[in-house]
């Protein structure tokens, strides 16, 4: 086994497969990179969607004072 890698056709074979590993692993890096991103950008997207929700019930005028007043939708 060890005596292949001292011939010039073991040596380029060693090269071939360090150079597959590094291709892999960088395909690995970068996947991992992107499914980081793309979980990232879902959970802002939830989050300003959950304060946008927040922000617009806050702003909603709640008061039973208002309870019979027409508010332009035309029933009846």
């Amino acid at each position: 086994m060890f005596s292949l890698l001292f011939t010039p056709f073991g040596r380029y074979m060693a090269a071939g497969g360090i150079l597959v590993l590094v291709l892999f692993a960088g395909y690995v890096k970068i996947r991992a990179d992107a499914v980081a991103e793309v979980e990232a950008a879902a959970t802002a997207d939830a989050l300003r969607r959950t304060a946008d929700a927040i922000r617009a019930g806050d702003t909603v005028d709640v008061s039973p004072d208002r309870l019979r007043n027409a508010d332009g939708h035309n029933r009846d």
